[in-house]
């Protein structure tokens, strides 16, 4: 049988696949059947699709971030407590922004300066 192992936000850690028989042996916070990590998570043992990120950016400031959030700018994470943010990016080039905040999906955006 299919199941995964999740951790106590609901998000998905693994997926595996035992005989029914084992499935006891597998501890505490398992979802019996199938599930996508990437785009759902457990909620009081039942899977739920990973809502959309409120997320939107306009020029250099981010609004309506989900409250906490982490802002990944090309590699460096930065923690955000706000609802919104502005960017500083002094240097030319591309940036590759992430809003992350389970369990919405994360939101993804380009900028070139």
């Amino acid at each position: 049988m299919q199941f995964a192992k999740y951790d106590e936000l609901g998000r998905v850690l693994f997926i595996g696949d035992v005989p029914e028989s084992m499935l006891a042996l597998q501890g505490e916070r398992v979802f019996i059947g199938e599930i996508d990590g990437a785009l759902e998570y457990v909620h009081a043992g039942n899977k739920h699709a990973r809502p959309a990120n409120p997320a939107c950016l306009t020029g250099y400031e981010l609004h309506n971030l989900p409250v906490p959030c982490k802002i990944r700018i090309n590699q460096q994470e930065y923690a955000c407590s706000d609802a919104s943010a502005e960017l500083e990016l002094t240097y030319p080039g591309l940036y590759r922004i992430t809003v992350q905040a389970f369990p919405f999906l994360d939101a993804n955006f380009e900028v070139q300066v």
